[in-house]
């Protein structure tokens, strides 16, 4: 390891522990404050973050927003993320009070709290870490698969954090079988499915917004094994620091036809696909505009299709 990546290993790993340290004895609107602050800030350095959030949206919304309005956006999704980072913290203590207190589900999620199996998907989308723990501490904990950080230690510390509602955490050597069986006991799994995926690594191209993208079919292989309802739901941030956990309209695998098992799991996949790009397009703030989401080029599609940071898939 260089010394330079070592460095900023030891510099996450104090940020972090002095974050768990302080960020849960902070008021609440202390909490906003800064991560509007800090957010605001983000958004004006001319960092490649930036330039993939522009970039992304101006493939999205081409000249139906003008420069201004996608700036406005980008700012507020800088905001976004920043606040999702010192909530991770500041959920860490008082869980169960600070959820009851400030998450409110859309009462068309209310067979998730039922003694069911379940797919939950969610996106980059508001608050995904809070999600997790807002369901758990309902009574149903969620069990997903957490791909571990470059760093242990903070890894380590994140793991903790992630399992004080009760949220379960998959070994991902062999998560597969572990998901399975979670759902053959009507166990809840949660998934976060706007996230390249390989084609060689289980992802298959979906439309994304006007463009074939990379995307897990897990969720899809998962929910017709055992015909478990895809269920959506999306943890938005509101203005006063609260959050309103919305849904999209459940899917369910026994009613997607297809001659074969390969294209039922393909149109489910699709339709998981388009019910995330619904949700990004109600609430274009609170998605995570700075990740690189078309970075994969199917070989029947021209590169010059896609932003400058994408390359041929493989």
């Amino acid at each position: 390891m260089s010394s330079l990546k070592a460095l900023r290993k030891r510099i996450e790993t104090a940020i972090t522990r002095l974050a768990l340290r302080w960020v849960p004895h902070w008021q609440r609107a202390t909490i906003l404050r800064t991560a509007r602050i800090l957010g605001y800030i983000g958004y004006l350095l001319p960092t490649a973050l930036r330039r993939v959030g522009l970039t992304n949206l101006d493939l999205v919304y081409g000249e139906a927003k003008s420069k201004k309005e996608k700036q406005a956006i980008l700012r507020e999704a800088f905001q976004t993320a920043t606040l999702v980072f010192l909530d991770i913290f500041w959920f860490a203590e008082q869980t169960r009070e600070r959820i009851e207190s400030l998450v409110t589900f859309d009462p068309q999620l209310d067979e998730l709290f039922q003694r069911k199996a379940h797919m939950c998907i969610t996106a980059h989308l508001g608050n995904w870490e809070l999600l997790g723990h807002a369901v758990s501490v309902r009574g149903n904990p969620l069990s997903s698969v957490a791909a571990p950080l470059v760093n242990p230690a903070v890894d380590e510390y994140l793991a903790r954090i992630r399992v004080v509602s009760g949220q379960i955490i998959i070994p991902r050597d062999g998560a597969i079988r572990g998901m399975l069986r979670t759902l053959k006991e009507d166990g809840k799994i949660g998934l976060l499915l706007d996230q390249n995926t390989r084609p060689r690594q289980g992802g298959i191209f979906v439309d994304f917004f006007g463009l074939p993208v990379p995307i897990s079919d897990a969720g899809a292989v998962l929910a017709l094994k055992t015909n478990a309802d895809i269920l959506l739901g999306f943890c938005i941030p509101k203005w006063d620091g609260s959050y309103y956990v919305h849904s999209c309209p459940k899917i369910i695998p026994s009613e997607v036809s297809g001659e074969s098992k390969d294209e039922q799991v393909l149109k489910l996949t699709q339709a998981i696909a388009t019910a995330i790009e619904q949700a990004i397009r109600a609430h274009p703030t609170a998605w995570l505009w700075m990740y690189k989401r078309w970075k994969h080029v199917p070989s029947d599609r021209s590169i010059s299709e896609y932003p400058y940071y994408a390359k041929r898939a493989k």
